[in-house]
């Protein structure tokens, strides 16, 4: 079987063609813009100029003719809809003078299937960071799943725009990374992880006010070690939480060296096998169209239409088969859980140990912060009567905390028993005067719930005290999304039951709402 893969999401025109022995090669084109960002529409113009010359080279180049193609796989979204609508186009033009059949494919799913392949790695926690998008994202039932993604804008439309503020033409991320090289002073920017979540828009703007009073080569430095420690930390989270150990990167960012020596330093400290792609794979391609093509046994109309904000978790992917996520006890994706006696006390020791991937001055200031957040906000909850674990002592030198352990189970483990709806109620209605008080947790998984003879709420070091409606806006849909990549998302209904009691939380629900809406591809 041949296929033909179309991809045209973006800037880039691409063609390739994949067989049963694997990737044939591919052809490209890009539209750069003279000034600013990318115009959709002069991107499609672009297109529909470089395709039919793409794709004679690339048929010549491996002396295969249009009657020979099997299948036509096209991008289908996410992306931008001029450029889509070209390749979609095109798809169906072959589809019906040679009566081949169409396939369309989500354009996640084809970088996916680039790393898969390349990485031998059966089940791996993937990072696919692009442009619009950025996510964590594992196997699931037939489906991809996203563990967690960006909140607001992806990586790599972040980078190009600090790099566009500075004068730099696109794309920026590129030049960026090279200019960092020579960056050294650390500001102290925000940095914001919700979860396995990460959000880029106030390290934005605040790197984009230091244009012009700091230099361009700090500014680009900043904007690298604090966008990539967030990246790299959520994979190890993602590892740590749900038992992975392997993991591979794909997206045009997986190209930047300066986060692959960050993964590499964190996947050595864990012991984690990994994988880096080929460059030449991880931009925006048709062979990785044509591959995903290859594997689907879906057959699409020549009526299909694009899809803009096309999810990669919506659609199925049967070949992948089946793995199960399961979370895992006593692991801590940002610390060193263990257990042990303490002034006589059954205890559990929390330790944040120094992360060799973060600057040191990064590394201190996120440790320092989140451990003076954790212990304020255990506080701060008690006092409303929600159940946290006593603090018996804490070592801010070692960045330790001794506190009471918790003869329980995480709510991500009993899930699967009948008692699990009427103790999501019992959540959602602790959630709700969790709220109430105006704090948020910044973490909100069933991972940091434990059910014992109550509910008890722990590791809260990412919340907020007087929160605004977005933080707990966030903690919903942690748990919302939590839940679905747990493979339980009809128990959300039960969580909400609880927190409907809570006076407040329609306005909070249509925040979620409004966070979900950005979390597409922009």
């Amino acid at each position: 079987m041949i296929v033909l893969g179309i991809e045209s999401t973006a800037h880039t025109a691409s063609v390739g063609l994949v067989n049963d022995k694997g990737i044939i090669g591919f052809k490209s084109h890009t539209f750069k813009p003279e000034r600013g960002g990318i115009n959709p529409r002069e991107a499609a113009e672009h297109h529909r100029e470089y395709f039919p010359m793409l794709i004679k080279d690339l048929l010549d180049t491996y002396a295969i003719d249009l009657k020979d193609i099997d299948k036509v796989a096209y991008s289908i979204g996410p992306g931008l809809g001029p450029s889509l609508k070209v390749g979609a186009s095109i798809a169906r033009f072959i589809s019906l003078k040679y009566r081949k059949i169409i396939v369309p494919i989500n354009h996640g799913i084809g970088h996916l299937e680039i790393a898969r392949k390349f990485s031998g790695f059966s089940n791996p926690l993937f990072l696919y960071i692009s442009g619009g998008n950025t996510q964590l994202i594992s196997r699931g039932n037939e489906k991809y799943v996203v563990l967690g993604e960006t909140m607001d804008i992806g990586i790599g439309n972040f980078l190009d725009k600090v790099a566009r503020d500075m004068g730099i033409p696109f794309p920026g991320a590129p030049i960026l990374e090279k200019i960092a090289a020579n960056g050294k002073k650390i500001f102290d920017c925000p940095y914001t992880v919700k979860g396995m979540d990460v959000s880029y828009s106030g390290l934005y703007t605040f790197l984009k006010n230091k244009i012009g009073t700091e230099s361009n080569e700090d500014i680009a430095f900043n904007a690298q070690e604090y966008a990539f420690t967030a990246l790299t930390e959520i994979v190890e989270r993602g590892m740590a939480h749900f038992g992975f150990d392997e993991f591979t990167i794909t997206g045009g960012v997986a190209r930047n060296r300066r986060l692959r020596d960050m993964l590499s330093k964190m996947a050595l400290s864990r012991s984690y096998k990994y994988y880096f792609p080929p460059d030449e794979y991880l931009s925006d391609n048709g062979a990785m169209i044509a591959l995903a093509g290859y594997y689907s046994n879906e057959k699409g109309s020549v009526r299909d239409m694009i899809s803009q904000s096309d999810r990669l978790d919506n659609r199925n992917a049967e070949w992948i088969g089946k793995a199960e996520i399961r979370s895992i006890e006593m692991v801590g994706g940002e610390s060193f859980i263990s257990r042990q006696e303490i002034f006589g006390l059954d205890a559990i020791v929390k330790e944040r140990m120094r992360r060799e991937y973060r600057i040191k001055e990064i590394d201190i200031k996120i440790n320092n912060s989140r451990m003076k957040r954790e212990l304020s906000i255990l506080s701060a909850l008690r006092k409303t009567g929600i159940m946290t674990p006593l603090i018996y002592f804490a070592d801010y030198d070692k960045f330790r905390i001794y506190m009471q352990y918790i003869e329980g189970k995480k709510l991500s483990t009993v899930l699967n028993e009948e008692r699990a709806r009427e103790i999501l109620v019992d959540v959602g209605r602790m959630v709700g005067r969790m709220h109430e008080a105006r704090i948020s947790h910044g973490d909100l998984t069933p991972g940091n719930i434990i059910v014992a003879d109550d509910v008890y709420v722990i590791d809260p070091s990412m919340g907020e005290i007087n929160a605004e409606i977005e933080n707990m806006g966030v903690d919903i849909h942690l748990m919302k999304e939590s839940l679905k990549s747990l493979g339980y998302s009809h128990l959300f209904r039960y969580f909400l039951l609880g927190y409907s009691e809570f006076k407040g939380s329609g306005e909070i629900i249509e925040k979620v709402r409004e966070i979900e809406d950005r979390r597409r591809y922009v």
